[in-house]
């Protein structure tokens, strides 16, 4: 028992407890035997730990009573604290790890129910290779490790019961639980704080009713301890050699495992009382790097702990630091090795690092990554996605919540400045300090996240900025930037802002200013560096294409065709006009359909009423694709067939066309949905996931009628989506004396067959197995032979594949060939034939032959 018991020889226990014959012994005594009681309870839960999730090291009581010797060692031999101090320490050191088990947390079921599960469980429950049974340990191990700080809070409120039936509370002194319970809890919870959130636990409760006066209890005080305490407790003592041996374990816990296992407890640098000293009583071989880093990282936290905590004591009152003011070794990998002794190989700090932080920013998030055309647009893209995910955060935590995006540009002493304002979660000082200001960092899914917002991780919510670095693009254009931003739900006077004054550096001012309006959560402004980048109120749009002219628009159309598929309304105001919608929320009921369509494919100010007439006469088509109550756009099939841009359709990630101002051959009109492929957010779609919008498209469009030109180019978009229409497409062919044939697929095939005809189709010099369609037919006709015909492509997709199966187009060419032929009982045969056929670009191709018997 005696050995058990050894924590009340340490210095602190008995500063605090230690008979002083000065009236107050009593006093002492009984605060001494309630913590003592409740250490007895307490062990009872935190025995649970073990059985419960075995890789952790050792947090049962001998971990507790082990923080009273390394508290005593860093606070030093003649630290002052009093017995109500000493009572309310002593609590905080039982309850800080107790919830760290399923009966602590209120068994499975209770801990399954709450949100951050739920947030976790989300993440595990898509990694494919584990079992569910592994997902479910794996998130219920993340969520309790998360939650513990935030349980020890309310835990002492908490009546347990054992396995006998009797109940208890870990504070069985109802007057000390219910008026010390609320400080204990929080000190307990604050290990897992950051030390800005330490300063808000304030210096100073008066003593109970009854105490002595002077035995008042300072939170930060007994905060930093235990903080400090936690760090430095990672010796032996928590890794046990029988443990180590019995458990199987592997990864980041062997690696603690081990490095706890060979580090001695903590004591005074005797060369310099200033100094705690950590050392190894077994030395790391070079397979125990792993391990060797992991005590040499548990050895920098603890002395950061010690600095920080020493720092904010100072501020209240020098006489409260601690003895010890850092950890020897501490500075350098190679000055720890010293002492955390390794065997046959040396530690050293070359790290990987980056001595160009800025540079590669600059590259980065800048032109590199983005390119050096549209910078403006790639910019405001960026940050209106920003924004997006903002305020559909928002949506997801606070119920019937509708966001705007607004976007201006002023013209302020001759310069542009853009504003984009949002009405979204916003930020707080961590998030900026740890996500924003840390490029490559997405807070979205951080713990910071599902701290701050419990429950949107396993919502409905999926961000699209998902690398940490839209924001950092603002620099390709801009000579000063500047962010202000609050929490939602902070007062105005909580607004924080950040300026860069000369574009790029990795420090900007920070400083607190009042918020403009509680409908303002985040703003950023940007000064337009021209030389850099040109903003103009108009844009040329470029088609690209031999025949079709360039056009010009209004900037707003640009913004309106960039944020076509956006889940929130979007306003916008250029030099001092009047705001206006530009964009209307694509759930919205609200949503004009055809004029949404005119605005995102610039319709007015093509040449003529061509693309209007179209709209006009299309726009009902339009249908919601949906795929498992997931949304993939508002779209139809497109029937203005045509080998040039039309504009119509607008391919978007997370709402925001990925092209900003250029437009291509659109199988669709409206939007797409696609998945980031890369940071530039390039497009991928998954087919897959609307083949059901196509096939319906398709029906509606057979109902109707197929037109000629239906059949001839309907192929060639749908066939990708995995839609076959094989018994309705037609294919034309060209014969030597250069008459065109139009056939139905099963006509051709009949026909190939009764006149013993070979069909050519030639193959392309860049893809192997797809038809070519930059064929000089005059040339190759001239070879041809009388009972040959060479195909004539209507467009340039992957309809034109050759492959079997081929994964991006099922319905391809030859598949429908293929698959017609046997359901008409007729055999086909291919074969290649080398020089048969001349390209305009490459000369001689390849044939791919065709025949049917």
């Amino acid at each position: 028992m005696l050995k058990n018991m050894n924590f009340i020889d340490t210095t602190l226990w008995r500063n605090a407890f230690l008979e002083k014959n000065d009236g107050n012994d009593g006093l002492r005594e009984s605060l001494r035997d309630a913590l003592l009681n409740a250490r007895k309870n307490a062990s009872y839960l935190l025995d649970k730990i073990r059985g419960d999730f075995p890789n952790l090291t050792i947090h049962d009581i001998t971990h507790v009573d082990g923080l009273w010797q390394v508290a005593s060692v860093i606070t030093g031999e003649n630290y002052y604290i009093n017995p109500l101090e000493g009572y309310v320490l002593g609590c905080a050191f039982l309850i800080h790890d107790a919830a760290l088990s399923y009966q602590a947390v209120g068994g499975h079921s209770e801990l399954r129910s709450t949100v951050e599960w739920k947030d976790y469980f989300a993440d595990y429950s898509k990694v494919s290779d584990w079992t569910e049974d592994e997902q479910l340990y794996e998130a219920d191990f993340s969520t309790i490790r998360f939650l513990h700080a935030k349980y020890a809070e309310s835990i002492i409120k908490v009546l347990f019961e054992r396995e006998d039936g009797s109940k208890f509370y870990i504070i069985e002194d109802e007057a000390l639980r219910n008026h010390l319970g609320g400080a204990i809890g929080k000190i307990a919870a604050s290990h897992h704080w950051s030390i800005d959130e330490v300063k808000t636990l304030g210096s100073q409760i008066p003593a109970l009713s009854g105490y002595p006066q002077q035995w008042r209890i300072n939170p930060i005080k007994l905060a930093c301890i235990v903080r400090c305490a936690d760090a430095g407790h990672i010796d032996e003592g928590r890794a046990p050699d029988y443990l180590l041996k019995l458990l199987e374990l592997n990864g980041v816990s062997k690696y603690h495992w081990i490095a706890q296992n060979r580090l001695s407890q903590i004591d005074i640098y005797e060369s310099d009382p200033q100094k705690v000293l950590i050392a190894s009583n077994i030395d790391f071989s070079e397979k125990d790097f792993a391990a060797w880093n992991v005590a040499c990282d548990a050895v920098q936290v603890l002395d950061h702990e010690i600095r920080i905590s020493n720092e904010i004591l100072s501020e209240i009152d020098k006489k409260l630091c601690f003895q010890a003011k850092s950890v020897i070794g501490a500075e350098s990998r190679q000055a720890l090795s010293k002492y955390i002794k390794t065997d046959g190989w040396m530690p050293c700090d070359a790290n990987i690092h980056i001595s160009n932080i800025e540079g590669l920013i600059k590259n980065l998030g800048g032109e590199k990554l983005y390119g050096s055309e549209h910078k403006i647009e790639i910019v405001l893209r960026e940050l209106i996605q920003n924004a997006r995910d903002a305020i559909a955060a928002r949506k997801v935590v606070e119920s019937g919540f509708e966001g705007e995006i607004h976007l201006s540009i002023e013209q302020i002493e001759g310069k542009y400045w853009f504003s984009i304002i949002d009405n979204g979660v916003g930020m707080s000082m961590q998030t900026i300090r740890d996500y924003l200001l840390n490029f490559g960092n997405s807070f979205w899914a951080s713990d910071l996240a599902k701290r701050e917002y419990p429950g949107l991780r396993s919502s409905s919510f999926k961000p699209v900025g998902t690398f940490g670095i839209g924001f950092y693009s603002v620099f390709m254009v801009a000579s000063e930037v500047l962010v202000e931003t609050r929490k939602y739900d902070s007062s105005l006077q909580s607004n924080i802002r950040l300026r860069f004054p000369h574009g790029l550096c990795l420090r900007p001012i920070i400083s607190q200013h009042k918020g403009a309006s509680t409908g303002i959560s985040t703003v950023i402004k940007f000064c337009l560096d021209e030389k850099k980048s040109k903003w103009n109120n108009t844009a040329i749009i470029t088609p690209g294409y031999m025949g079709v002219s360039d056009f010009e628009v209004p900037y707003k159309s640009i913004i309106a065709r960039m944020t076509a598929g956006l889940d929130v309304d979007v306003y916008y105001s250029e030099l001092n006009k009047q705001t206006e919608l530009i964009h209307k929320n694509i759930h919205s009921k609200e949503l004009d359909i055809c004029q949404w369509l005119k605005d995102i494919s610039f319709a007015n100010y093509h040449e003529g009423r061509k693309y209007v007439d179209y709209i006009e006469n299309n726009w009902q088509r339009l249908e919601r694709i949906e795929n498992n109550g997931q949304f993939y756009g508002l779209a139809a099939i497109n029937t203005l067939y045509q080998p040039h841009s039309t504009f119509l359709g607008v391919d978007v990630v997370g709402g925001l066309n990925t092209g900003v101002s250029h437009g291509g051959k659109d199988g669709f009109i409206g939007v797409v949905f696609s998945e980031p492929k890369t940071a530039r957010r390039d497009p991928s779609l998954e087919k897959k996931s609307i083949r059901d919008w196509a096939f319906n498209q398709y029906k509606t469009m057979r109902l109707r009628g197929l037109t000629d030109q239906d059949r001839l180019h309907l192929p060639y978009i749908i066939g990708a989506y995995g839609v076959d229409m094989s018994s309705d497409l037609y294919i034309r062919m060209i014969q030597r004396n250069r008459s065109v044939v139009m056939f139905s697929i099963d006509g051709l095939l009949q026909e190939t067959k009764n006149n013993h005809w070979k069909l050519i189709f030639p193959i392309s010099s860049y893809s192997p197995d797809r038809v070519d369609v930059y064929v000089d037919y005059e040339k190759t006709l001239n070879r041809l032979e009388e009972s040959e015909l060479l195909f004539l492509p209507e467009d340039n997709s992957p309809f034109l594949s050759l492959i079997d199966n081929d994964k991006d187009c099922p319905f391809n060419l030859w598949s429908c060939l293929k698959k017609r032929a046997e359901e008409l009982n007729l055999s086909v045969f291919s074969s290649i034939q080398n020089n048969k056929v001349y390209g305009r670009i490459e000369g001689k191709l390849r044939a791919f032959m065709v025949e049917v018997k």
